[in-house]
């Protein structure tokens, strides 16, 4: 299996390093987005009740927000674009027959990208603590890792549910929509869960990213105790409890019903 991975993961970087200009691009857009939020950052006094247990500052607390959310969006979209680039190329009904299991084939054809996203996370925060200021707590490890690991295995189950609709209906990802706009505007991603109204702010406990970020914030910026974080991580197990199976039963009826329409080849 680490062969198979290890080829997909040498194919994509030879491939990523023939477009350098991408990278300059995306580095110039996070800088952007840094600055952008730094200046932002200046008109919410320090302090400010509703960021008080994310550590009282609007800067760290938006920029956790925007580059964990960069994060969970290629988790859950990485694997449906596989399927899809497969498709357009023709080339998904030969992934699909070879021996090497389909949950591998998936895995390693989005490792690359997965993999880069995590050092642009990384280097985001990095650049924020380093040129703008962005202030760290007592970092919780565990937490961190805990809150993590459970956030990415539900957001790569929320990706093979995308993944399995593609599969069947080519087009169209309506997993993908409906958790990323409603997460952007109810998950806490750029403000506080607590500024909603309260008709609307109960939704926000539907949404894995409000306990993602939530846990990641109190763990990276609050100086939290693991027994802090304890709610935020059972509640992503619960996401993960119930989305594992959903999603592994669901993309194996997309490649069965796929097989029997004869529309592996179609795109």
């Amino acid at each position: 299996m680490s062969g198979v991975l290890g080829a997909f993961l040498r194919r994509d970087f030879r491939e990523a390093v023939t477009y350098k200009f991408s990278f300059v691009s995306s580095l110039a857009g996070m800088l952007l987005s840094l600055a952008t939020f730094y200046f932002v950052a200046k008109l919410v006094p320090p302090g400010s009740p509703s960021l008080g247990p994310f550590g009282g500052d609007y800067f760290s607390f938006a920029v956790v927000g925007v580059a964990f959310s960069g994060l969970l969006g290629m988790f859950q979209e990485g694997l449906s674009a596989v399927v899809r680039s497969a498709q357009l190329s023709g080339t998904l009904e030969a992934l699909l027959v070879t021996p090497v299991p389909i949950p591998v084939i998936l895995f390693g054809s989005s490792l690359y990208s997965l993999l880069f996203q995590i050092f642009r996370t990384a280097l985001h925060l990095a650049v924020a603590a380093a040129f703008f200021g962005l202030a760290f707590g007592r970092v919780d490890v565990a937490g961190v890792a805990a809150v993590g690991l459970l956030t990415v295995v539900c957001f790569l189950s929320v990706g093979v549910l995308s993944a399995s609709f593609i599969l069947v209906y080519k087009t169209g990802n309506p997993f993908s929509w409906i958790l990323g706009t409603v997460s952007g505007l109810l998950g806490g991603v750029v403000f506080p869960v607590s500024l909603l109204p309260p008709w609307i702010r109960w939704a926000s406990s539907l949404l894995p990213v409000t306990y993602a970020l939530d846990g990641m914030r109190k763990s990276l910026l609050a100086s939290a105790p693991f027994s802090a974080v304890l709610p935020d991580i059972a509640a992503l197990a619960v996401f993960d409890v119930l989305l594992v199976p959903l999603s592994l039963a669901a993309f194996r009826l997309a490649v069965r019903k796929a097989k029997k329409d004869g529309t592996l080849s179609h795109y």
